[in-house]
């Protein structure tokens, strides 16, 4: 039976407690010596750890302390005290929100959300999340037992607060009698299926592949004439001293050249395409998009005020509300007895441990890495199974039988290709991309046992760099840019399951791939000195904003290259902005955590020093280009120049320039190549904005190897939208005098949830722009039409912003934001008290010392054995 024992006057101070735990330490020796003459410990003196499939109970109390943001910070004797105490706390806070994310691996949001999530968890299913799930916990089980008893134990904390829920001991958390449901006791596989769920949409292109491949067939002409992969700024993340040089010897066709016969538009008319588009968007929604607005960067200690590095982190994830990150603090090191967790920071709700964060050694921070472990292949169906190359291979069929609420269940029936991945149902994807006769063949590197929970558990025990890049190379599926920081170094390293691909025969991975090409499959995986690492010893800093981190994209031809590694990377905009402001900094000298809070916050505009010389040129030229005759005497184009020639180029809240210009980006990509992407212009840009607006930028300023794209001289279209931007405002404002207006009327951040009600956060004006490194990015179009939405809302951001010094004793000191609080309660005090300190930029100390802790609890409790 659980006891709780929530009285302060019943808990000594943590400082007390570590003291008495000190005293301890010569009676643990004692039995230590024991154990070690009785051979009771493995070959290295760490005591031999079994494995268990049911939590024993608490060895000896737990406490937990929740400070004033409602972060808990949870310290006992032992690591599966302290995960099952974890796990229990996490429940008590997001329990709602950890059921949906169950749901969502598993398949199973239809069943309790009724049919407008039949799709997702149709993909769900497809990926099989909840067996490779347990593929992964066995795996676990069987190499890392005392991190595998971690999880169990974890897992035996959410039960318990579930069957307190199910009790009626504690209360029902809000969402579930809302939904008409209960919550359900978790299996040991669920942890896993989510891990399986967060890393397939941190490192998938299944839905990217697709799309290239409509593009490519239906609309071959534009295809012809850009680089897809192409960034708008050439900067790679690996210095370039590091960077392999040399064509690949046998290279085959340029990837400029159509590697796959393209199917006709017809019969398929832009309108089915268009439908199967946006099904196949909404189908994927729930993984998350890999996300082209993270940032990390490290600065060593030649070039900081005291001579430490410096560190700093904001991956961006989708804003919801709760948010998808749980901060805690987790502490079993402290106490003496032998425990190995002393790390604080965010992890995913509904996983165990802490995913982003530091110990007291290392602090570690992570930017989506894309890598290309996805591909997509075209084969021949035959009989029950389908041919590899030239070789048949039997699939095996299995029926997902997809609950939905207030409607007949979907009986799926999938077929599975052993080692080769599984066929894409038509339910996914109605229209044919496929050729007659064939079908959608995709295969992820995550379709075998991997080992991400292990990674994230080593990487916080470790006691240095060198300690961490171990744990950093156990990951294998989750594409992530490490970076880590200790007081005596920093660090950058990736590892990642990244296929070594043969494209001599013309295969370009980031479209579908004709199945038979018997060189196209997965035959073996990138070696690890073909994985991006480094600890810059040169330059004596990193920086990765989901750039390219070789430069193999940069002539937009990924076959001339030493190996492919992806394809699918951010624009440069931020990798841009941080390398200028990186490269001043340390040439001054005496970086600052005031420095990196500010590279944090930037809003400045990349592209508007690239584009607007371009846009106030063109201005000028009316009245005396004869290809701007129609616009002479419009003196609304005139204000507008002055306006954006006045304007400090910073997306702020404030700031009427901020608004003119993101009216003029957007009407002149419309006015570049809306012509060309026909049908799929708006709803591409809807996916992916920061990447797409990258084709027009570079068609205007010549940056493809064609200007096909350029229907008309670049002045005029300069001007076309300048004109389109000043009759909006018009129509919205009465006219474009800037007093009249500002970027925060039209652009914020709208912190939606899936349920709604009182869950969903609402709406906030926020600073940020698609090509900042405070990146904010929003949806413009309302319609196929190209109309203005009535507000760009943006849903995606920095879950966190975090900079991090080291003390002279080598701990890490934090300060942080994040939105919108810690807890996934509407009633609770933590439901959205960190927001206002997120819009506004306000950085305060994590706190994580045993002091620091104590002066900023504002609640306690304990669990008992």
């Amino acid at each position: 039976m659980l006891k709780l024992a929530r009285s302060p006057s019943s808990l000594l101070p943590l400082s007390l407690l570590a003291a008495l735990s000190a005293c301890s330490d010569s009676a643990a020796d004692g039995d230590q010596d024991e154990a070690d003459e009785t051979g009771e410990t493995g070959d290295t003196g760490e005591e031999l750890v079994e494995p268990f499939d049911e939590f024993p109970g608490l060895s000896a109390a737990v406490e937990i302390r929740i400070d004033e943001r409602g972060i808990p910070h949870i310290y006992g004797e032992h690591d599966d005290d302290v995960a099952y105490a974890s796990g229990y706390q996490m429940a008590s806070d997001r329990l709602f929100q950890m059921d949906l994310m169950r749901r969502r691996a598993l398949g199973r949001q239809a069943e309790v959300l009724g049919p407008d999530f039949v799709d997702q968890d149709v993909v769900s299913r497809t990926f099989d999340l909840k067996r490779w799930g347990n593929l992964n916990a066995e795996r676990l089980r069987s190499e890392a037992p005392d991190i595998y008893n971690y999880v169990i134990s974890w897992l035996a904390g959410v039960n318990q607060r579930i069957a307190e829920v199910q009790s009626g001991a504690a209360s029902l958390p809000y969402g579930f009698a809302e939904a008409g449901f209960m919550p359900e006791t978790w299996e040991r596989d669920d942890e896993f299926a989510i891990a399986k769920l967060l890393y397939l949409g941190n490192s998938n292109s299944f839905d990217r592949d697709l799309l290239a491949t409509i593009l490519h067939d239906n609309l071959q002409d534009t295809w012809a004439a850009f680089e897809l992969g192409k960034p708008l700024f050439d900067v790679a993340i690996m210095p370039d001293d590091e960077i392999p040089t040399g064509l690949k010897p046998d290279s085959g066709p340029s990837s400029l050249e159509l590697a796959r016969p393209p199917r006709p538009m017809d019969p398929y008319s832009p309108a089915l395409i268009a439908e199967a588009v946006a099904k196949l968007q909404h189908a994927t929604a729930h993984l998350g998009k890999r996300p082209f607005g993270s940032n990390n960067w490290a600065v060593d200690g030649r070039f900081t005020a005291d001579g430490r590095p410096l560190i700093a982190n904001d991956p961006h994830q989708p804003l919801q509300s709760p948010s998808m990150m749980y901060a805690q603090h987790l502490d079993s090191a402290s106490a003496g007895k032998g425990g190995t967790q002393e790390v604080i920071g965010f992890s995913f709700a509904g996983t165990m441990g802490v995913q982003l964060g530091h110990n007291r050694h290392v602090q570690w921070a992570a930017t989506t890495n894309f890598g290309d472990v996805t591909d997509v292949w075209d084969v021949r169906v035959e009989g029950e199974g389908v041919w590899i190359g030239d070789q048949f291979v039997d699939w095996v069929e299995r029926e997902e039988v997809i609950e939905v609420a207030g409607e007949e269940s979907v009986v799926l029936s999938l077929h599975d290709v052993p080692d080769y991945g599984v066929i894409v149902p038509e339910q996914l994807i109605p229209l044919p991309v496929a050729s007659p006769g064939r079908e959608l063949l995709v295969n992820w590197t995550g379709f075998r046992a991997t080992a991400e929970e292990l990674c994230f558990a080593r990487m916080g025990q470790a006691s240095d760099l060198d300690e961490w890049e171990a744990g950093v190379d156990l990951m294998e599926v989750a594409g992530f840019n490490f970076v880590g920081a200790s007081a005596e170094g920093i660090s950058y390293r990736v590892n990642i399951l990244v296929p070594d691909r043969d494209l001599s025969g013309g295969a370009l991975p980031y479209l579908v791939i004709d199945g038979d090409d018997a060189a196209s499959y997965w035959r073996s995986y990138l070696p690890a000195e073909k994985l991006p690492r480094s600890r810059v010893e040169s330059r004596g800093w990193i920086g990765t904003a989901n750039n390219d981190p070789w430069g193999f994209t940069f002539d937009g031809d990924v076959t001339n290259d030493p190996f492919y590694y992806g394809y699918f990377y951010a624009a440069g905009h931020r990798a841009k902005r941080l390398q200028d402001e990186l490269e001043r900094l340390t040439g001054e000298g005496e970086v600052s955590v005031a420095d990196m809070q500010a590279l944090q916050l930037d809003t400045h505009s990349v592209m508007a020093d690239l584009l607007l010389p371009i846009v106030l040129d063109a201005a000028d030229q009316i009245g005396t280009n004869p290809d701007l005759a129609d616009y002479e005497g419009n003196a609304d184009l005139q204000t507008l120049a002055a306006v954006l020639d006045g304007w400090d180029r910073n997306m702020d809240r404030s700031s009427a320039g901020a608004l003119v210009w993101h009216l003029w980006l957007h009407d002149m990509a419309w006015e570049t190549i809306s012509d060309d992407f026909a049908f799929l212009y708006t709803l591409v840009f809807a996916e992916e904005p920061p990447y797409i607006l990258k084709i027009p930028a570079l068609a205007l300023t010549h940056g493809y190897s064609t200007d096909e794209l350029l229907q008309t001289s670049r002045e005029r279209i300069a001007v076309e939208a300048l004109a389109s931007a000043a009759t909006w405002l018009n129509e919205r404002y009465g006219s474009v005098d800037p007093e009249g207006y500002s970027w925060a009327d039209m652009h914020g951040t709208d912190f939606q949830n899936p349920f709604g009600m009182e869950l969903d956060g609402g709406w906030v004006p926020t600073n940020g722009g698609e090509d900042t490194l405070n990146v904010s990015s929003s949806v413009f179009y309302a319609s196929s039409q190209g109309e203005p939405n009535e507000r760009f809302d943006s849903h995606h951001g920095p879950i966190f912003r975090l900079v991090t010094r080291f003390a002279e004793d080598g701990v890490p000191e934090a300060v942080i934001n994040f939105p919108r609080g810690n807890s996934g309660e509407p009633s609770s005090p933590h439901w959205d008290d960190t927001l206002d300190d997120w819009i506004e930029g306000v950085y305060s100390p994590l706190p994580y010392r045993i002091e620091d802790v104590e002066a900023a609890t504002v609640s306690q409790y304990r669990l008992e054995p």
